[in-house]
């Protein structure tokens, strides 16, 4: 009987190692497959030092990167916005450098379009300790990251309207671009909400010059990276229209542009589960080859 016992005991004990050897193994599996370098100071902005997030994936690299740019109507959100699709783009490989900058209406354009630009700046000057392929690199934005991204990949030099800005920044072009639900045409959005006002400095007739120098379709050129363009049909913040027109004038530049179009997407459709899988499968065939090694 004692026997018996030793034996059951002994099976119980050998099934307990199993299901934990099992269970790291699966850990391991699901292992996210990226380091999160957090608070990175990238730039000192006219309301102290900005903040960064990277996230490098394992492995010896180097690897293609992406700079993101939050939404927020350039008022509000923070770095950690795009988290879903920056933690999934990581685990594929992708090193994220994921900014802040400064929000209207305590400034205005182009403050946030030079930010981001310093952003891209510092991600590459820093290529070796990221793991980074500094010669693949895309630029990634939402709402009204979208147009900062936007124009990040259309006027790499800075240079705006109006005359010389100081500080004036500039940087190498990106290879690539995402644009999801971004605000491509300023003169059409001022009616909705009080957004493009602050974020100019005042109204649209009032500002024209920055108006039109702030909306990425008047930048289409040709030459200009690959764009990735993601749309809503159902967008009640940015009409789909606008993401048709641009992409229409990137065409028509001869601009390589992948148009993803969400079926009843909403506002930030691709944070959405009934879109995810798609818009992110979309994103890496697109990448794959905007980012290859040439």
């Amino acid at each position: 009987m004692r026997g018996m016992k030793a034996v059951v005991c002994l099976a119980a004990i050998l099934l307990a190692a199993s299901a934990a050897m099992a269970q790291a193994a699966a850990g391991a599996s699901a292992s996210p497959g990226y380091t999160v370098i957090r608070d990175v100071k990238y730039i000192n902005g006219p309301n102290g030092a900005l903040g960064a997030d990277v996230y490098v994936p394992e492995g010896a690299g180097p690897f293609p990167g992406i700079l993101f740019i939050h939404g927020g109507g350039w008022k509000s959100g923070d770095r950690s916005q795009m988290v879903k699709l920056i933690t999934a783009l990581a685990a594929k490989g992708y090193v994220g450098f994921t900014i802040d900058y400064d929000l209207s209406p305590g400034v205005h354009y182009p403050v946030a379009f030079h930010e981001s630009l310093a952003g891209l700046k510092y991600f590459r000057a820093h290529a070796a300790e990221y793991k980074l392929d500094a010669a693949r690199v895309a630029v990634a934005g939402s709402s009204a990251g979208g147009e900062l991204a936007a124009l990040v990949a259309l006027n790499p030099s800075g240079v705006v309207a109006g005359g010389k800005v100081e500080p004036l920044i500039s940087a190498s072009p990106v290879q690539a671009a995402l644009i999801l639900n971004g605000v491509l045409d300023l003169t059409a959005q001022e009616s909705k909400s009080t957004s493009v006002p602050e974020y100019l400095g005042g109204a649209c007739k009032e500002k024209l010059e920055a108006c039109k120098d702030a909306s990425p379709i008047s930048h289409v050129h040709a030459g200009a990276p690959a764009m990735y363009v993601g749309h809503g049909t159902a967008d009640e913040s940015v009409p789909f229209h606008e993401a048709q027109e641009f992409t229409d004038a990137l065409k028509k530049a001869g601009v390589t542009v992948k148009f993803f179009v969400a079926e009843d997407g909403p506002h930030t459709y691709w944070g959405k589960p009934k879109y995810m899988a798609d818009n992110l499968q979309a994103i890496e065939e697109f990448l794959k080859v905007a980012l290859a090694n040439k």
